[in-house]
């Protein structure tokens, strides 16, 4: 997988565009919700083709900042749940 070296709100995403067998750039972004030292949640985003990889980069980039703001708030894994414990 791409560095996460992209952060955003606290997301890391990565660049994971590839070159397809035509010569185009294939868009494509991991994104990882951290909590601390541990990895909460993670998405792959498959976008567009690119004549460069610079266009697809620059995709990547605004897909995953628009897919973090999206997500912001929806996180399910943040609430309780009904498990109760079998002892008392």
């Amino acid at each position: 997988m791409g560095s996460l070296r992209n952060t955003y709100k606290g997301y890391a995403f990565a660049d994971m565009t590839s070159q397809n067998d035509d010569g185009r750039f294939r868009a494509r972004a991991a994104i990882v919700a951290l909590e601390g030292t541990r990895t909460r949640s993670q998405r792959f985003l498959d976008l567009e083709t690119f004549k460069t990889r610079e266009e697809a980069s620059a995709r990547v980039h605004a897909a995953a900042i628009a897919w973090i703001d999206a997500d912001i708030g929806r996180d399910r894994l943040a609430l309780p749940t009904n498990f109760s414990t079998l002892i008392d």
